[in-house]
Parts: structure tokens; sequence; C-alpha cells
């Protein structure tokens, strides 16, 4: 779409606004061909936590994607943000840190949405915000090495990006579409 800023899947195809050049961040272009992939296996419903576990999944595969095909700005300084390459408008979301971006890591963070999800509210009861604690749990997974939750101190010894995506498709293939976290 000419002039529009924004991306999205509406259930039989993808649109990419050229607003802000969405087409060419890599990690944008794998999270809408993600939505797609989650409506013809798991086909969460798109709203509250089985949306935003909904997003999330678009979130890592974004991720997964953009920190393997060799494309776009890969350094340090922007692993694990999604929408870092789209030109004029930058990171949208930080999977490694999301409160960062007002989102929460874990469900007792006072950034978890709690609000109603009807059409007059927006997000749909919170997806893109609450994605942020899948987002969190999946660099955990996928990380080499082991980190430390900033809030909880727990440590967390991950299993690497090419284990975690095998599970995280695994997972995505039996989920129950009302999943929770």
């Amino acid at each position: 779409n000419i002039n529009y800023e924004n991306a999205f899947w509406d259930g039989s195809q993808l649109v990419y606004g050229d607003g802000y050049g969405f087409p060419l961040a890599d990690d944008v272009v794998a999270h809408e061909l993600t939505h797609g992939v989650t409506d013809y296996s798991s086909n969460l419903f798109y709203y509250y936590q089985s949306g935003a576990i909904n997003e999330s999944f678009s979130d890592l595969w974004g991720e997964f994607v953009d920190l393997t095909n060799g494309a776009g700005d890969d350094s340090s300084a922007v692993r694990w943000l999604i929408g870092e390459d789209v030109s004029g408008l930058g990171a949208i979301r930080d999977m490694q840190n999301p409160p960062a971006f007002e989102h929460p890591d874990k469900m007792t963070s006072t950034f978890y949405y709690t609000g109603s999800a009807g059409p007059f509210y927006g997000d749909s009861g919170g997806v893109h915000t609450n994605s942020g604690i899948g987002n969190h749990a999946g660099f955990l997974v996928a990380a080499d090495g082991t980190n430390t939750h900033a809030d909880t101190g727990v440590a967390v010894t991950g299993i690497g990006r090419a284990k975690a995506v095998a599970l995280w498709y695994q997972t995505l293939l039996t989920l129950p579409r009302r999943a929770t976290y």
C-alpha cells in the first residue's frame, strides 16, 4: 500500500506499507509470514493471552530469520529488537528487555495489560504488549549461555538458537487455539 505505515496479515494476504519501508525489514516480513503459518497450524485466537502468544511466535520467527539470513543490521546493539531495520521508525519491541518498550517480561509485571479486548479498546486485549512475556522467554531459551532475569535473579541457561527453533515450531504445531501463558 502506498504511504501506508504498517504491515499485517489479514487472514488471506500479507500487506506491507511502504511508508517506512516495512517490506525491507526482514524481521517484519518474517513476522507477518508467521501469522499465516500460525493461522494454518494452531490457529490461535487473536485476543488476550492466545493473541499475545500468536504475536510472540511471529516476533520469535522474525528474529530467528533476522539472525540467520545475513540481511540488515545484525550487530549486537540491535540483536533481539523487532523492526530495527524499518527506516524512519526503528525498533518497536525488545525481546531481551521488553520493559524498555513498556511491555511485560513476566505475568506479574506492572506493564502486563489487563484491559478489554473490545473493538473500541485496541490491541485485542494486549496482544502486542503482552507478547513481551513470550518474547523474553524465547530470548532466554535461544541464548547460548546463561542469562539472569533482571527482576527475579533467576538464571536461565539457554539451549541455543537451533534447538529453540525446533522447540518453538513443535510448540506452535501443538498449541490449542485458546492457549494461555
